[in-house]
């Protein structure tokens, strides 16, 4: 399944994909009401709740936009301080959003698959220099030193 595309069409709607998520039942969310472009790492700081499992975070995101309409900001959770922050793309919150429901339902029956007729897998995002100050080489740094 890993040879699945990542869809990142704009005219994406999740309603009528079939989004593997395999890869992001392992991982820790947090989640937060969105603000900005969708491909940024931007959210209302106060919004920030979790950490959350797979489910819980399908549960939050779902909830959050039926009951408030707002999109949500899924960050992948890491201790790794060499790393970049990663989160999920526009396309998988949206599927997220979407599909809530049949996900959630599809984890409580042990995971048995429903439909394994895949469209595209899950989209994760990483931070880019201008949104993480400790990734951007200092000025007048040599890289012989």
């Amino acid at each position: 399944m890993s040879d699945l595309p990542v869809n990142k069409d704009e005219n994406f709607v999740g309603e009528f994909e079939t989004m593997d998520l395999n890869e992001l039942r392992d991982k820790q969310f947090m989640v937060a009401v969105a603000t900005g472009d969708p491909e940024k790492c931007k959210y209302l700081c106060g919004t920030l709740h979790g950490p959350y499992e797979f489910t819980e975070m399908l549960d939050e995101v779902g909830s959050m936009y039926l009951e408030h309409q707002h999109h949500a900001k899924i960050l992948i959770c890491g201790t790794d301080k060499s790393k970049r922050l990663n989160f999920l793309d526009r396309n998988t919150i949206d599927y997220i959003e979407a599909n809530y429901e049949d996900l959630i339902m599809n984890e409580v029956i042990e995971g048995i698959v429903l439909n394994d007729e895949y469209t595209c897998k899950a989209g994760i995002n990483e931070v880019t220099d201008d949104e993480d100050f400790r990734f951007v080489e200092k000025e007048g740094k040599n890289d012989d030193n």
